[in-house]
């Protein structure tokens, strides 16, 4: 606005907040005699700081206030001011951090998720088949999809184990990874873990506490980070903690009060009957209870669980369903980590934006730091699939405003997930999932009903050659966009060597070690490696500036001082000339030549 010119400026910043000077510069030329200056301000909460005037020159009025804001991970906030003929102003909405810091290790890091059980094997771990879980005798046969003879689900195992990522370190280095990020690992009869028998033993299958120690440190060793999976909203019905079937001898909360267990779960009383909650309704998952004093010192407390898994090495955690626990324990959990490891991370399974859910697990600026970006995965697929650019430039533009520099630099994007189809996949157009406009359609991922109830054809499904090569084009414009946006470029084990699979238990294949696609692993190595080396230009920015967004048609830029850098993507089906004089990054074009650009295809430009 013309005439009118204001700024905040931190200063004397410390842990629980900082000082702020809010200053404005308003000409009396154009606007007359000036009142009633001041900045509203909204975080945590809402509140007014009227400026005080600092005197006037031939053309301008001075109005400045310094006042102290508690630690938020976002302020946004607006000036406004009153003019002759009582003619109000506003300023544009802007945004700052307070004492909200995220770990400079990983801001727009690399990380791998891995499912430790079907990652790599080394046979020297002994593995046996006890209750009902059964052991895969090949380890390229397809997972189990569904429940198995005995009814149970999930429990058929590969035996990868913490020997096995150790011997694959290398292969990770030289993909480019920084971080690596497990499923869970406590012990449970379970592959996937979630379902924790006992929060303070690692799984033996894996190898235990003195393999998982030793990955640790050799994941240190190569200059790369590990974070583990948490799941502490609730355990399995055989575990110690509850012990349905009897398996342990100390009583667990099912046998009763009596039990020590008993106040860490989630209890009605009818009719003398005690009722306990269960996860989705699913029996085997019980509901601990957040509240629960007890609970939160066994886990949070000094020399609970959090402070164990610190000192056996971990950089920090995600955290499983973080919209069922409470702002406190998520609270008391940061504490927990920060107390061992100053810089840790911690992401939280988030689907939706979490500064519009009502909860300050984030927003309190010393919590967690950020969360797993299926807010931005929506768009992006619907956009390379379906040319939706509408939908794409409105998640954007929500994420630029809503989120804070240090959560948009350390949000999860990922490939694919354990709980959603595999990459390759998802850009496969077959009609397996729910057509746009479908009111079931919350998420692009979503099956038709009639593959979502067909476990055998889930396991059994291979993509035709025609529709691999073509998804296969796609998931490398994904990862090429991945590769230039801020943000954690998440790499989902095996989307790299072409891993298939639709739904959440095909898609826990165990990593094709000798049938990789190995086109797509240098592809991906090939853009991780562009990644980290103007990985300054990442930094520089919050959002990218987009430049242009049709259906057909993606242009935005990161800069840095007097350069930067032009991603210039076409959705299209025909060939785009690329109409720029600059210097054209050959290692960093995919698709593109002689600045022409593929259909589905993108080149990155370096000028100065």
């Amino acid at each position: 606005m013309e005439g009118f010119y204001c700024s905040a400026k931190k200063f004397n910043e410390g842990e629980k907040g900082a000082e702020v000077k809010f200053s404005a510069r308003i000409s009396m030329t154009i606007y007359g005699w000036i009142d009633d200056v001041k900045v509203r301000i909204f975080g945590m909460k809402e509140n007014y700081v009227h400026l005080d005037y600092k005197g006037q020159d031939d053309e301008y009025a001075y109005f400045e206030k310094v006042t102290y804001l508690e630690r938020c991970a976002i302020y946004k906030y607006k000036f406004s001011f009153m003019s002759e003929w009582t003619k109000y102003h506003e300023s544009d909405e802007e945004k700052m951090s307070v004492s909200f810091k995220v770990p400079d290790w990983a801001r727009d890091a690399v990380m791998y998720q891995i499912f430790p059980d079907r990652f790599c094997r080394d046979y020297s771990v002994p593995i046996h088949e006890f209750g009902t879980r059964t052991i895969h005798k090949n380890w390229y046969e397809p997972p189990i999809v569904g429940p198995d003879k005995n009814g149970d689900w999930a429990h058929d195992s590969y035996g990868g184990n913490f020997k096995g990522i150790k011997k694959r370190l290398r292969y990770l280095k030289r993909l480019g990874i920084d971080i690596i990020y497990l499923n869970p690992i406590f012990i449970s009869d379970s592959n996937h873990k979630y379902d924790a028998e006992n929060f303070r033993i690692i799984d033996p299958f894996f190898g235990g506490e003195i393999d998982f120690k030793d990955l640790c440190n050799a994941v240190h060793q190569k200059g790369m980070k590990i974070i583990v999976d948490v799941s502490f909203n609730h355990v399995g019905k055989d575990s110690v903690y509850y012990n349905k079937s009897g398996k342990f001898k100390e009583p667990g909360a099912y046998q009763g009060p009596q039990s020590k267990y008993f106040p860490f779960f989630k209890v009605e009383i009818e009719d003398g009957k005690i009722i306990f909650d269960y996860w989705w309704g699913i029996e085997d998952e019980v509901v601990l209870d957040k509240d629960s004093k007890e609970y939160q010192e066994y886990i949070c407390g000094i020399g609970g669980v959090i402070d164990w898994l610190f000192s056996l090495g971990i950089d920090g955690l995600r955290i499983d369903v973080a919209d069922d626990l409470t702002d406190y324990f998520i609270n008391l959990m940061a504490e927990a980590c920060r107390r061992n490891k100053p810089d840790f991370l911690m992401i939280l399974e988030v689907w939706k934006n979490p500064f519009r859910m009502n909860r300050n697990y984030i927003l309190d600026g010393k919590s967690a730091h950020s969360a797993m970006n299926y807010f931005f995965k929506a768009p992006l697929m619907d956009y390379i699939n379906l040319n939706d650019d509408v939908y794409l430039r409105e998640k954007i533009n929500e994420e630029l405003h809503e989120f804070p520099e240090g959560t948009i630099h350390t949000s999860m994007n990922f490939t694919s997930t354990h709980d959603i189809s595999r990459q390759i996949n998802l850009y496969a157009n077959e009609g397996v999932f729910l057509e746009k406009g479908d009111k079931r359609r919350e998420w692009p991922w979503k099956l038709k009903k009639v593959f979502e109830d067909d476990q055998k054809w889930q396991q059994e499904y291979t993509l035709p050659r025609d529709v691999y090569k073509r998804a296969k084009k796609l998931l490398k414009l994904e990862d090429f966009i991945l590769a230039f946006w801020p943000g954690i470029f998440t790499i989902f084990y095996g989307d790299e060597a072409g891993i298939q699979g639709y739904g959440n238990l095909s898609n826990r294949k165990s990593m094709p070690w000798r049938r990789r696609d190995k086109d797509t692993t240098k592809y991906v190595r090939k853009v991780i490696k562009l990644r980290h080396k103007y990985q300054e230009y990442l930094r520089a920015v919050d959002i990218p500036e987009v430049k242009e967004l049709t259906p057909d048609k993606w242009i935005y830029e990161l800069a840095k001082g007097d350069k930067k850098i032009i991603i210039i993507l076409n959705d299209g089906e025909d060939d785009m000339v690329v109409e720029f004089d600059g210097k054209v990054i050959g290692s960093s074009e995919y698709n593109a030549k002689d600045k022409v650009i593929h259909s589905k295809g993108a080149i990155a430009i370096l000028v100065a």
